[in-house]
């Protein structure tokens, strides 16, 4: 599901977590669940935060991990 997200931010460089979501087809709680994780491990980073919406885009850090990853 990370690998899912971190390709999705790699395509289109920024999201807000519904567009992910909707992208993804997961629920917005999973997202934001996953999202947090990413952005304690330096993966993504936060660009933008209200109460109403969340903007996160893929950190260089992210790109490499992803070039590394064992695609599912």
């Amino acid at each position: 599901m990370r690998y899912l997200i971190l390709y999705l931010l790699k395509n289109k460089k920024e999201f807000t977590l519904n567009q992910i979501a909707r992208s993804a087809k997961i629920n917005w709680k999973t997202v934001d669940n996953h999202i947090t994780y990413l952005i304690g491990r330096g993966l993504v980073k936060e660009i933008f935060n209200s109460p109403y919406v969340r903007i996160v885009q893929i950190t260089e850090r992210g790109l490499a991990h992803l070039k590394n990853a064992k695609k599912p």
